[in-house]
């Protein structure tokens, strides 16, 4: 019960506040959002782990939920950062893939890391506070997870919101420091490996910054990565190398509030709820199912009957990790090529009309022969393939869909924060009302009754496929690009140079124009 209630007590907070971050994010950007999404997480863990009582792990978990916006910032910063459809696939079967890693690697660490004075009573003694709360370890472990991402995002992670990328970022300058830190010190460590320079070849006061001849080539064979050089490939904006001037071009009307819930958003949104439910509620039957004790007469009816196969808790854990082994595979070696070869709308609508058939069809496993262990096991491995594989595939797609039915990148963070509202939600219902469908159809000798009911719910999202579409976001993107260039605004910058920008244009490798409007002033950014 209190297992149950953790999950759905982080589950309802998640829906209750997963919008509100989606919005937040449209606001001051996903990279803030992110980063304290990563902050709030830890914390939550950290508290979890030092409860002394159930309730108070009850509270810790919600907290976790709250203050947890990640999942659908995240899915809007991939969204802005593969803008061309023939690369979404790829993008988008990445965070399937790092969640099917993190199903492998976090319950074995869990279990690993649980009670440590009884597993490792050479390192924990009695009486410590690790003996007081036996399950900090791991959560401290996850934490520091959690503390260590939110750095790495504050140095290296650019932000992907199109009104706000050239705001200035203090930990991203701090990042572009370090990078350029160690790939100085990885070119002077190659370089007195390669070939020792000699005292001639060091420059000198005397000696010119640049060669004469700008086509003879360089003096020593290899050059350092210089500042300005990064400087330009990642066009990070430099305040103190600014040499523009403000422009006095009048501004324009603010422009109409865009709409966000076009229909085929909500059609995506609903299709997202539907998923969300019936596979959740899958997971949970099929492990209760598999667990379950077998029938001990004969089963003759075809509507009323009941029993399981009794695994055991080690059986089921070979089955999980198989599952999670096959989802990896599938989402870095098969789903890419698949998609692209398929179509994203014809995958969804595939997925989602066949997907009921797995659930009408797998209670009939408690009429396989149980003392034929060869044929059950090849069977529950079969129907595990099945549920997985069309789990790697319909997330994904949806994804993609949902994003690119998005009238405008403005309102992208809400939509996807809605959007992990609504499967929050059904992560905090499923398992309540599978549970209660599953004992009612135990009870009265039909253990069909729920696995009927979440196929007829895969059914109606089936039905539900065949209004959803394909847009064009591409299209809409320049579209708003060209918006923002005539619309208001001082002109076009068509390139951006950074520092040494004298040394740039003087060798051609890099040539800045920009195009002032005839009321402005014609200015370079730098």
């Amino acid at each position: 019960m209190w297992t149950g209630g953790s999950i759905a007590a982080f589950a309802f907070a998640e829906m209750l506040t997963g919008m509100m971050w989606g919005r937040l994010s449209d606001k001051v950007g996903r990279k803030p959002v992110l980063i304290g999404g990563l902050l709030g997480t830890g914390l939550s863990m950290l508290l979890f782990g030092l409860a002394p009582s159930m309730p108070l792990a009850l509270c810790a978990r919600a907290l976790g939920g709250l203050l947890n916006g990640n999942v659908g910032v995240i899915q809007t910063t991939v969204a802005e950062l593969v803008p061309k459809r023939e690369y979404q696939p790829r993008a988008f079967s990445l965070m399937p893939f790092i969640w099917s890693l993190g199903s492998i690697i976090g319950p074995t660490l869990g279990g690993m890391l649980a009670e440590p004075v009884t597993h490792y009573p050479e390192y924990f003694t009695r009486g410590s506070l690790f003996d007081r709360f036996p399950y900090l370890l791991p959560n401290l472990v996850c934490s520091a997870i959690c503390f260590v991402g939110a750095a790495n995002g504050v140095l290296f992670l650019d932000e992907t919101h199109p009104e706000l990328i050239d705001r200035p970022d203090r930990g991203r300058n701090v990042g572009f420091w370090i990078q350029d830190t160690f790939a100085s010190l990885l070119w002077w460590n190659s370089a007195v490996k390669d070939e020792p320079a000699s005292a001639s070849d060091l420059p000198t006061e005397t000696s010119p910054l640049l060669n004469a001849d700008p086509e003879s080539p360089p003096t020593s064979p290899q050059t350092p990565p210089s500042s300005s050089s990064t400087l330009a490939a990642d066009s990070r904006p430099s305040s103190s190398t600014s040499l523009s001037t403000a422009s006095t071009t009048p501004k324009s009307p603010p422009p109409e509030p865009i709409t966000a819930w076009t229909p085929q958003v909500l059609h995506n949104v609903f299709a997202y709820a539907i998923i969300a439910f019936h596979s959740i509620t899958y997971d949970q039957l099929l492990s209760v199912f598999l667990q379950s004790p077998s029938s001990s007469t004969r089963l003759r009816s075809p509507l009323a009957f009941t029993g399981g196969f009794g695994l055991d808790t080690q059986t089921m854990g070979v089955l999980f990790s198989y599952q999670g082994i096959l989802s990896t595979f599938f989402q870095f070696i098969v789903f890419t090529p698949f998609v692209h070869c398929f179509g994203v709308l014809r995958t969804f609508r595939f997925v989602a009309i066949t997907y009921p058939l797995i659930y009408f069809l797998t209670p009939y496993m408690a009429f396989l022969p149980h003392d034929n262990d060869r044929l059950l096991f090849a069977v529950i491995y079969v129907v595990l393939s099945y549920k997985t594989i069309y789990s790697c595939l319909i997330y994904p797609v949806n994804s993609i869909l949902l994003t690119n039915s998005a009238p405008s990148l403005l309102v992208l963070g809400e939509i996807n924060g809605a959007a992990g509202s609504v499967a929050s939600c059904m992560r905090a219902i499923a398992p309540i009302a599978s549970g209660w469908l599953y004992s009612k159809g135990v009870e009265n000798g039909v253990m069909i009754l729920s696995w009927w009911a979440i196929g007829c719910v895969a059914t109606i999202g089936g039905i539900q496929a065949m209004w959803i579409t394909e847009e064009n976001r591409e299209s809409r993107r320049d579209e708003e690009q060209t918006e923002g260039e005539n619309g208001q605004g001082g002109g076009k910058v068509v390139a951006v140079v950074g520092e040494d920008a004298v040394r740039f244009l003087e060798t051609g490798e890099l040539i800045v124009v920009v195009e002032g409007r005839e009321e402005g002033e014609t200015h370079v950014r730098v």
